[in-house]
């Protein structure tokens, strides 16, 4: 095979690698721990309203959970979270998505059935 060959079977593997990686993704809980963190205060009943760093995070979490196994991992994340701030306001934290203006289908809240979630 000649130079010129090669690299086009490289390009071509490089170019299925980029397209087949983002959708084995994996959630991560530092990743959504790092998103969730500027809505402690809002969640804990610290803010009348979350940030905008806290609606940001809630957006990239969404855009983040594609699959219903990303969504389910969220949720285990999310969970996991709110079982940590014994201070946690379930109503603030059930509302977050709707004042941040995303629907998520995943709620937040200690006592979540994970598996549930689609």
């Amino acid at each position: 095979m000649t130079k010129r060959g090669v690299a086009c079977v490289l390009l071509l593997v490089a170019v299925v690698c980029a397209v087949i990686a983002p959708s084995r993704a994996q959630v991560s809980c530092s990743n959504v721990d790092s998103a969730m963190g500027p809505c402690a205060q809002y969640v804990t009943g610290q803010a009348n309203a979350p940030s905008a760093e806290c609606c940001n995070g809630v957006r990239s979490l969404n855009q983040a959970a594609t699959s219903t196994q990303a969504r389910r991992d969220t949720c285990e994340c999310l969970r996991q979270i709110a079982a940590r701030y014994s201070n946690l306001k379930d109503e603030a934290a059930q509302a977050l998505p709707g004042q941040c203006g995303v629907s998520v289908g995943i709620p937040i809240a200690r006592n979540t059935d994970c598996s549930r979630v689609s």
